[in-house]
């Protein structure tokens, strides 16, 4: 009987399929991980961006339902033309959110008055237009992230009586 020699190619083969396979499972897993950070980082510029969306439409619905008695709104109107904002607070989350705050300012500077009494006579022709705006900026966790909003608005309010 003749016996065969063998000479290892099949190991070698098989070692090189092995790390080739094993190089390739890694890339993936890399190319994996990657696209899991691009993911969650958009998720979390988009969060930033709704919630500072959310702020102003907060804001505005308060100040719509409730502008009659809105110390900011008057404080705005007194600061008009001073290029000064009034903060209407900050919020801090420390479980997503580093800062959320909103200011609110007046781009009018006529005199009125903020008192929305509607007592005697015609009150046509005794209105003037306020023009607002609200800026929320809110700021993640990691300060990578941040949303900077504006919303414009106006109120026309009754002005001093004219003689």
């Amino acid at each position: 009987m003749k016996k065969l020699q063998q000479t290892g190619s099949a190991l070698i083969v098989s070692l090189i399929m092995l790390t080739s396979v094993t190089f390739l499972a890694v890339l993936s897993l890399q190319s994996s991980t990657t696209q899991i950070r691009i993911v969650s980082n958009l998720q979390i510029k988009e969060d930033v961006f709704h919630t500072s969306k959310r702020e102003l439409a907060t804001k505005y619905d308060s100040y719509r339902k409730s502008a009659i008695n809105s110390d900011e709104l008057l404080s705005a109107v007194s600061l008009a033309g001073a290029a000064h904002r009034v903060d209407t607070g900050v919020v801090i989350d420390s479980s997503s959110y580093r800062s959320i705050s909103s200011q609110v300012t007046s781009q009018s500077d006529i005199a009125t008055s903020m008192n929305y009494n509607w007592s005697e006579g015609n009150s046509v022709g005794y209105f003037a237009p306020l023009l607002f705006e609200i800026h929320s900026t809110t700021v993640d966790k990691s300060d990578r992230f941040k949303s900077e909003q504006v919303l414009g608005f106006m109120f026309s309010v009754p002005t001093p009586e004219r003689n």
